[in-house]
């Protein structure tokens, strides 16, 4: 991957020397036949013909169908998964433009898809009383069996970060792998982080007391480097042919992004103020439904009493996540000099000011 982000400071980088490991999870590529009982998570080799095929996609009139096959813990697991071409469809003509890569993972429309494929490795951990850990060692197992695709020889682009059914269809590089596992990690409450270094992209496992190695510290958890990309294969170390230099940590939660355009226009007076008729498009662009927005105009000004004019709050409900709403409400201005401003605000997003005017009216 070709990226160029800023350095986050307060992220921190903390690195142990191998000789320091308390205990090394494994995931190596390797032969069934091959006799080594110490082997915690074993794959297939990828030049073994005789292997199950790992990867099976075959395409009906509305659904890819997909047959996945993994080995952990020295047993093979297979998942099958019928993905709508729609939803495909659909992700592929998202914005792939995101900074966030994070937002990848956390979009609403393709849960089903990656709740289906999580309930199966919770179901499985929880028979096989896995800890966290455990459970996500396995699903990174699984992850490893996607092609491993490169964004340029496959879209034309240097750069294309993939939504998860993408990535499950069609294969990906290091950050859609990546993005995958911790689409899935979301939906079985796993604590994770996407870790971004030059030209890479892993997954940060939060230590549970038997991880070691390289490690980074984000809002005082620490998280173990996992990699992704074939030939990555210990939880901790980094192989020598990547750069380790950390650009960004990418914690897994949505974040609903919403803007709007409004103008408005005097009609009349109300109350002893004036009217104005609030045209507005409200834009949910992030990952996440917008639950219980609001648009509240702000008039910093006291009255005649010397009491502050009252915000106005115009109840929305939910804004979709990849939609928008139109709105028009009335507001009233007072009879004084002053500025209206409005802000969004809703249960899971932080205030933000999407536009106002200016009044005059104190000399009429």
């Amino acid at each position: 991957m070709a990226v160029c982000l800023v350095l986050v400071s307060a992220v921190l980088f903390h690195y142990v020397p191998a000789e320091g490991v308390k205990k090394t999870a494994t995931y190596i590529f390797r032969d069934l036949t091959e006799s080594n009982d110490g082997i915690v998570l074993v794959y297939p080799s990828i030049s073994n013909k005789e292997m199950p095929e790992r990867f099976n996609v075959s395409k009906t009139s509305e659904t890819y169908d997909i047959t996945y096959t993994w080995f952990y813990d020295e047993q093979a697991y297979s998942h099958r998964a019928e993905i709508p071409q729609e939803l495909v469809g659909y992700y592929k003509n998202r914005s792939h433009v995101r900074q966030d890569y994070a937002q990848y993972a956390v979009s609403e429309y393709d849960r089903e898809v990656i709740r289906k494929l999580a309930d199966s490795f919770g179901a499985h951990g929880r028979q096989n009383k896995y800890s966290d850990t455990e459970i996500a060692l396995n699903v990174i197992s699984f992850v490893h069996t996607i092609p491993y695709t490169y964004d340029s020889e496959t879209t034309g682009f240097a750069e294309y970060p993939r939504y998860p059914v993408e990535t499950l269809v069609e294969g990906g590089d290091c950050e859609d792998r990546a993005v995958l596992a911790a689409a899935v990690f979301y939906e079985l409450d796993i604590d994770c982080v996407l870790i971004l270094m030059k030209d890479h992209m892993a997954l940060g496992l939060k230590d549970d007391g038997n991880l070691s190695g390289q490690s980074y510290s984000h809002n005082g958890t620490v998280y173990y480097y996992a990699g992704v990309t074939d030939g990555e294969t210990v939880v901790g170390i980094i192989s020598e042919k990547i750069d380790p230099t950390l650009l960004e940590i990418f914690p897994i939660i949505q974040k609903p992004v919403l803007s709007a355009k409004t103008s408005q226009f005097m009609n009349g007076s109300m109350d002893g103020s004036y009217k104005y008729t609030l045209q507005a498009v409200i834009e949910n662009t992030g990952a996440g439904h917008g639950k219980n927005i609001s648009l509240r105009a702000v008039t910093e000004l006291k009255d005649a009493s010397g009491t502050y004019v009252p915000d106005q709050l115009i109840p929305l409900g939910m804004i979709q996540e990849d939609s928008s709403i139109d709105i028009e409400a009335d507001i009233k201005a007072p009879k004084e000099n002053g500025v209206i401003t409005y802000y969004i605000e809703g249960e899971n997003m932080d205030p933000i000011k999407a536009g106002g005017f200016y009044f005059n009216f104190k000399d009429r």
